[in-house]
């Protein structure tokens, strides 16, 4: 090296000329690493791991020199074998060559150099990305942590379909062309928690998603790029162009649409918490307005028997006082039974059958085995009231059946009248709206008001609610 030198300058110690050249280069190296930082605060960081890439671009060349002296000790073994003595010879003869021993001294000697060389396009590679080599180096690179308040069992049931969407081949895959763009998922329990494994046919790192409780209480979705095992372990540590793929490729595909999704599902909660309070209020409305409805018919009705005869007041008023009794609690309850609701409609129309004497006809067809299945109060007494004052109130002979039956998984109240058919339409007004509006918020679908009429042949109105379980 030092014949290549200008006339007069002059190395001392030209025995170590190599050595020399090799630091220079290695501080040159360096250099080129630190200045990826931010002043004095991260260069010995940098500087540590310039040199780690060195050694794991070592591990990785000899890797490469073992694989390649294992495949040829395999062909001269199959020279043998196959009776190609002639090549084996000559193969034999060239390897041992003193030539051939020189140049793989030279190239030891240059392991150091092809490290350096190595090393420098690695962090070139990561600058591309700003804040890729500082991440590299302080180990932040390698994992994401997302921090979210979902519900534990909506987490995981939005993470699991996730993950195994990135499986789908008509996803976007990782986008390094020396492995399989989809990866396998895998899932173990890992201290009563899914860990989920994501693995690359071919790629050293694979990434493992979990999820962890924070010290506030909620949870984390933590995901790591973290190194196979078997010969994958010979890289030493996590490879960096391949954690930042895959961390790039986890921020885009998983943790941004996780965070979105969960978003989604959490707005979703509040609504339908909003919606059921709504539907709450909404009840109480609807029923408070029929309240006093009742109170004051019952009230004019009993003012009515007393001036006309005093026994059938007092009649009267005892009917009035078991009725109040049932009804005030029952209009007030969130859920009544069929027995409640008979027992209340028995109570008006006894009271309403002192008031109009002959003129007024009642039965009940209940089957004792539905004596105690759930049903919404205050709607079936609202259907009496209605048959008695549409129905049959200028009737001669006026009756009125009320009948509890199941049909197709349905509970059926039915009220029927032999008034005047048609002409007791005009009563489905207020109270019918109301009863429509309550089944709607409390049932969706799943419950109705049937109404049907002919003329000279009545009016009938059935309440039609999902069977539910006897309260025994």
């Amino acid at each position: 090296m030092a014949d290549w030198l200008p006339y007069g300058w002059k190395i001392p110690h030209r025995e170590f000329s190599g050595f020399l050249t090799l630091l220079a280069v290695q501080l040159v190296y360096i250099g080129f690493a630190v200045r990826f930082g931010r002043g004095r605060q991260t260069a010995g960081l940098l500087a540590r791991y310039a040199l780690a890439l060195q050694l794991q671009a070592l591990a990785e060349m000899l890797m490469l020199a073992v694989t390649v002296a294992v495949v040829g000790c395999c062909m001269l073994v199959l020279m043998g074998v196959m009776g190609d003595h002639e090549t084996q010879q000559e193969v034999l003869a060239y390897v041992f060559d003193e030539g051939s021993w020189f140049s793989l001294l030279m190239s030891v000697l240059m392991l150091p150099a092809l490290t350096m060389l190595v090393g420098a396009w690695r962090l070139h590679a990561l600058s591309k990305t700003p804040g890729a080599v500082l991440a590299a180096a302080d180990g932040s690179l390698t994992q994401r942590v997302l921090v979210v308040g979902a519900d534990a069992g909506d987490l995981r049931q939005v993470l699991t379909s996730m993950l195994e969407r990135l499986t789908d081949r008509t996803m976007p895959g990782l986008g390094r062309q020396w492995y399989t763009p989809h990866p396998r998922l895998l899932v173990r329990e890992l201290d009563g928690s899914p860990e989920y494994e994501l693995v690359w046919t071919n790629c050293p790192m694979k990434l493992l998603v979990c999820v962890r409780l924070n010290d506030g209480g909620g949870q984390n979705v933590l995901a790591r790029s973290v190194l196979r095992g078997g010969w994958h372990k010979l890289a030493l540590f996590a490879t960096p162009l391949d954690a930042l793929a895959q961390m790039q490729y986890i921020d885009t595909q998983l943790l941004a649409p996780l965070r979105d999704q969960l978003a989604k599902v959490s707005a979703e909660r509040q609504r339908d918490a909003l919606h059921g309070r709504a539907v709450e209020t909404q009840l109480r409305i609807l029923q408070a307005q029929i309240e006093p409805h009742f109170l004051f018919n019952t009230l004019a009705n009993v003012r009515h028997l007393y001036r006309s005869s005093v026994e059938a007041g007092e009649d009267m008023l005892d009917h009035l006082i078991a009725y109040l009794r049932s009804a005030m609690d029952d209009l007030r309850a969130e859920d009544s039974t069929v027995v409640r609701e008979m027992d209340l409609a028995m109570h008006y129309l006894a009271i309403m059958k002192i008031r109009m004497g002959e003129r007024l006809a009642y039965r009940f067809i209940l089957p004792d085995e539905l004596l105690e299945h759930p049903f919404p109060p205050a709607m079936l007494i609202s259907l009496v009231e209605n048959a008695i004052k549409h129905g049959i109130a200028g009737s001669e002979q006026g009756e009125i059946v009320l009948s509890a039956s199941v049909a197709g998984g349905q509970l059926r109240l039915r009220v029927a009248d032999n008034g005047a058919g048609l002409s007791s339409v005009g009563g489905t007004g207020v109270g019918l709206s109301n009863i429509r509006q309550r089944l709607e918020a409390m049932f969706g679908t799943a419950a109705w008001l049937e109404v049907g009429a002919e003329p000279g042949a009545g009016f009938t109105a059935t309440i039609v609610i999902p069977l539910q379980e006897r309260k025994d």
